[in-house]
Parts: C-alpha cells; sequence; structure tokens
C-alpha cells in the first residue's frame, strides 16, 4: 500500500494543483460560508432535466447540486483531516455498532472470545477503509465510479444493486436499533415505527443539503457519542461478569468464531464501499499516509468501543436477573436504559443523545445512496441528488417499519450479506489498481464507453462470487454445502469463498479481457 501511496503521480493525468491556491481557496471558502461552498453548477445535468422546477426550488436551500461528475483539482478545498477521522467515528459510535458486538453471546462465545475477534477484525479492516478513503482525492470520483475502470458500465450496474440493496438494508437495521432507544426513553410511549420515522426524517434533512452538511454534522457528532458510552460503560461495569459468558473450546466454539467474524467484518468492510465519496473535495496531493492512518483510527477507535461494550453488556444479562429482564423485554435499548437508570433525567437525555447518533450512521449510507443510482444508467443523472436521497430514505424507513421485530435475526443477515458482495468489490478494486493499472488511470474517460472496460471480466466475477457466497453461507433461509461440513452446527463462510472466487476469477478473465479487447 504504502509505495502507492507514496507515487504522486497516481490516479494523476495533470500536475497537482498549487498549495498556495488550494489555501486561499479553503480560506475564501470560509469567508462566503457554506452556501459559496456548496455545487451550484451550470452545467449539471439535473439542473436541465426533468426536474428543474424542483433543483431551482431546492437551490434556495443550498442544496447540493452536483451528482457522480468528477471534482475537478480547482474544487478541491477541503483541508481539514480532523474530518476524516470525525466521520467515521461519529457513524461507528452507535447502538447499532453496540448491537454488532453484542451478537458473539448468540454465536455462543464468551466475553473474551468476543473481545479478540472485535479487536483483531477491526485492527485489520480498517486499514482497508483508509486505503479506499485515499481514492476520494486521488481520482475525484465517487467509490462506485472508480468501479467502473475494473467492472465496466454494465458490471458496474450489478454492484449498483447490490450496493442499494446493501444500503438500504444496513441502514433500515440502524434505524431500528435507535428506535429501540427511542422506545426505553419513551417509557414504551413511542412505538417503534414512530421511532423508525423521526430517525429516517432527520437523516433525509441532512443529507439534502449534501457533502459539507454531512461533514459538519459529523465533525462534533462522535464527541458526545463518546461520552454517552463512558458513562454506560461507568454505571455498567459494576454489573458486568465475565466469568458469566466464559471462552469455550472445540468445533462448536471455532465455528461460533467464525461467523463472529464474518459479522464484525461486514460491518467494517462495509464503509470501504462509501471511503472515497467523504475525501473527494481533498486536493490529489493530501499526504496519503496521513490520511490513511487517520481514517483507520476513526474506523478502529470507532468500532471497537461499542463492539467491546456491547459484549461486556451480554455478561450482564448472562449475569443479573434485571439486565437479562431489561433486554428480554426491551431489547438493546432497555440494556442501556437499565444500566443508566441510577441517573434519572440525566439518564434519559443520555438515550437522547444515542437515539441521534443513529443518523449520523445512516447519512453516510442516504448520502452515497444517490450516486449509486446516478451510477446506474445515464437516465438517472437527469434526476436530482437529493431527490434519490429522500426515495432512499423512504425505502428505509418502510423496510425498519417493518423488519423492526426481528432486528437481531436481520442484523446478523444483513452483516453477512454486506461481506458477500463488498469483499469481491474490494479484492477486485485492488487487483485493477496494482496489477493491471499501476495506478495509473484514464480519469477523464471515467464515464467514456469507449475507454472503459467491456465488464466481461467484472460480470464473471461477480457471477463466480455468488456462487462461492451460496456454496457457503450459513443464513437462518439458507445454509450452503460447505457451511454445513463445519460440525456441529455450521459456520459463516460465504465473505471468504465470496471473495475467493471473485478475485481468482477476475485475475484470469481480466488478463484475456485487456489482451483481446486493449481495455
Amino acid at each position: 500500500m504504502s509505495v502507492i501511496l507514496d507515487r504522486k503521480d497516481a490516479f494523476v493525468q495533470e500536475q497537482p494543483a498549487d498549495p498556495e491556491k488550494g489555501i486561499s481557496e479553503s480560506i475564501a471558502a470560509r469567508h462566503h460560508g457554506f452556501a459559496d461552498r456548496v455545487d451550484n453548477l451550470s452545467n449539471v445535468e439535473a439542473s436541465t432535466g426533468w426536474f428543474i422546477k424542483f433543483t431551482r426550488f431546492a437551490s434556495k436551500f443550498h442544496a447540493e447540486e452536483r451528482g457522480i461528475e468528477r471534482v475537478d483539482e480547482t474544487d478541491r478545498a477541503q483541508h481539514n483531516l480532523l474530518d476524516a477521522f470525525a466521520i467515521w467515528a461519529s457513524a461507528n459510535i452507535t447502538p447499532a455498532t453496540f448491537a454488532t458486538g453484542a451478537l458473539g453471546s448468540a454465536f455462543g462465545l464468551g466475553f473474551w472470545d468476543s473481545f479478540a475477534v472485535i479487536v483483531i477484525v477491526n485492527f485489520v479492516f480498517s486499514w482497508v477503509v483508509g486505503f479506499y478513503g485515499c481514492l476520494g482525492p486521488m481520482t475525484g470520483l465517487r467509490t462506485i465510479s472508480i468501479g467502473r475502470f475494473s467492472f465496466g458500465i454494465w458490471g458496474t450496474r450489478i454492484l449498483v444493486i447490490l450496493n442499494l440493496c446493501g444500503m438500504v438494508g444496513w441502514s433500515s437495521v440502524n434505524s431500528i436499533a435507535g428506535a429501540q432507544v427511542l422506545y426505553e426513553l419513551s417509557n414504551g410511549h413511542c412505538p417503534l415505527w414512530a421511532g423508525n420515522l423521526i430517525i429516517g426524517v432527520l437523516t433525509a434533512v441532512i443529507c439534502f443539503f449534501g457533502y459539507f452538511a454531512v461533514h459538519i454534522f459529523e465533525r462534533f457528532c462522535w464527541i458526545p457519542q463518546v461520552i454517552v458510552f463512558i458513562f454506560l460503560a461507568g454505571y455498567g461495569a459494576s454489573h458486568f461478569d465475565a466469568s458469566a459468558s466464559p471462552m469455550g473450546s472445540g468445533s462448536a466454539e471455532a465455528a461460533g468464531v467464525m461467523s463472529f467474524i464474518a459479522v464484525t467484518y461486514g460491518f467494517v468492510i462495509g464503509w470501504a464501499g462509501l471511503a472515497a465519496d467523504y475525501n473527494v473535495r481533498r486536493p490529489a496531493n493530501i499526504d496519503k499516509k496521513k490520511l490513511t492512518i487517520i481514517i483507520w483510527a476513526g474506523n478502529f477507535i470507532g468500532t471497537i468501543i461499542p463492539e467491546v461494550l456491547g459484549a461486556a453488556f451480554m455478561t450482564a444479562v448472562a449475569a443479573d436477573p434485571a439486565f437479562a429482564a431489561a433486554y428480554n423485554s426491551r431489547g438493546y435499548g432497555g440494556l442501556m436504559g437499565e444500566a443508566l437508570k441510577p441517573l434519572h433525567g440525566f439518564g434519559k437525555f443520555l438515550l437522547v443523545l444515542l437515539a441521534l447518533s443513529i443518523v449520523a450512521c445512516n447519512m453516510t449510507n442516504n448520502y452515497s445512496l444517490a450516486f449509486a443510482c446516478q451510477n446506474f444508467h445515464p437516465l438517472m443523472l437527469k434526476v436530482p441528488r437529493w431527490v434519490w436521497t429522500a426515495v432512499g430514505s423512504i425505502i428505509i424507513i418502510a423496510i425498519a417499519i417493518a423488519g423492526e421485530n426481528s432486528f437481531d435475526e436481520v442484523l446478523e443477515s444483513f452483516l453477512s450479506v454486506i461481506g458477500y458482495y463488498t469483499t469481491p468489490f474490494v479484492c477486485i478494486l485492488l487487483i485493477e489498481h496494482f496489477i493491471f493499472r499501476k495506478g495509473v488511470y484514464p480519469l477523464d474517460d471515467w464515464n467514456n464507453m469507449k475507454v472503459l472496460p467491456y465488464g466481461f471480466a467484472g460480470i464473471a466475477s461477480i457471477l463466480m462470487a455468488f456462487v462461492g457466497a451460496v456454496l457457503s453461507m450459513d443464513q437462518t433461509w439458507y445454509v450452503g454445502v460447505v457451511a454445513k461440513s463445519v460440525k456441529p452446527d455450521g459456520a459463516e463462510l460465504g465473505w471468504i469463498f465470496s471473495g475467493s472466487f471473485g478475485a481468482l476469477t477476475f485475475l484470469a478473465t481480466r488478463y484475456f479481457e485487456k489482451k483481446y479487447t486493449g481495455r
């Protein structure tokens, strides 16, 4: 990774912009305020498309008009590296991440087993998110658009469908976690459907304003979230009992560990498919090593705090009848509320902050969802970004309300499914980058079908990745033959097999595609 990140010409076709010019632009942006930083581009296709009247109306509220168009170097004035940490810390320090860590007990793991998996998986794969975050300033393109150089237009369309399913599903799961907290906060007076509606509307409103609004919100959101989890740890610690969930051994324990690895991996690797989206306004000559480390830190710290705490709270469920009753009757929101009960009114206030933290998590999904839609077909570009965000929010709210009574099952399934399609995606982009492109791309041709690959290799790889997932997945609705062979109850191996099948297929087919088509 360091070899490519050190290359100043990686992804760049022209000389980087003058650093002094970038600084002056940044200063000017601060003086002119948020409205002048938003993209009101006269050449945006949406401005002259089907929604011209709505776009003009939205522009009065400074809604971002920029879609998937490549961000030119002269438009990149974002130099604050703290944002690269904050956006992922804010997106991760949430009740949904807490629930992910708690799932270790569902696989029969003890606390220390869960702790080891959480720390190792997040430490390793947060680096992947860091690398993909650097693709933003390197290319000026959103992550899904970068995929066109590997998958071609048609292969990317398949990825768009898979991405949309994952984004909508994951945001729905997050909303349910937040709705449980609101249910606990209101002593049962705010039903889960109302909580999902509140979270969905708040998320959509902020995403409406676009890139800088998302960054501004995330810049500060992680701070109160950390404070809340400190209180949860402090008031829950006296009820934790690691001996109530001891480490196991044998094949059953090994299978449980593999399944929990798949869940925690699915959580963190899902951000790799969005990471470039939140760095496209950074200059190409930014320090890539520093940016990678900062993104890694935001993901690693942001995931292990709530996930370890979630695993610890499940020991309280096993050892303390009051916590067990709270969990069984009111879910994870009840578990958190039980710990904060001694704080009375202040504890309720902390629950409000917890519920709002889900907005920070869903915001990254909802904002990027629009770019996935626009990558599907040129006609989609005629619909403004904020319209796709609104449509996605409506669908997310509906699915969250439909699945609110099966939270653990839905959470486990979606995290595993995210691993099925994200793993081959990230592997294939790495292969294309390091082996076939050597870090050099025709960036101005990101939307030129005469230059982009035909997509034979990409489509074949996606199909083979699907075969690998089907053979080795372990879900309540289907168990593959490979997963069944792991005794006694099977293990989740889908992400490993889908990634392996997809990557190996791409290596072979991409070689012949380039050889015989020249693309």
